[in-house]
């Protein structure tokens, strides 16, 4: 018997398509690019281990005067955001809310669990 060999054709998609990059584009807005710019800064901290995560630490922090920045999920708990932006605004400290929820904030930033509030240390 002869050896009978299977070809299969596929039909041919554009590069883009094969690299998952979609045939719409959009503009990106102003507010979007910004906010890629706080979640750049972000990350250039977290390769510095400059980051402590945790509101729980985030007020001690505040306590010690070792805070610079906090960045906050969308979806923080409503009495701690309170209780840090109260701090906040006694230590002049600058809180940047991001667009990103808890489950993504701690994808981002490389970790297995959700986080909702970022402290940037001295």
């Amino acid at each position: 018997m002869e050896d009978v060999k299977q070809v299969t054709i596929e039909a041919e998609t554009a590069p883009n398509e094969l690299k998952g990059f979609s045939k719409k584009f959009v503009k990106r807005s102003k507010d979007k690019r910004s906010e890629d710019q706080n979640v750049i800064d972000l990350l250039t901290f977290n390769r510095e281990n400059k980051l402590v995560f945790g509101a729980k630490i985030a007020e001690k922090l505040f306590k010690a005067s070792k805070v610079t920045k906090i960045y906050t999920s969308s979806n923080p708990h409503g009495l701690t955001l309170e209780k840090i932006k109260h701090y906040g605004t006694l230590a002049n400290v600058e809180i940047i809310a991001l667009e990103l929820d808890n489950s993504e904030l701690g994808q981002k930033l490389g970790k297995p669990f959700n986080i909702s509030m970022v402290t940037v240390r001295i």
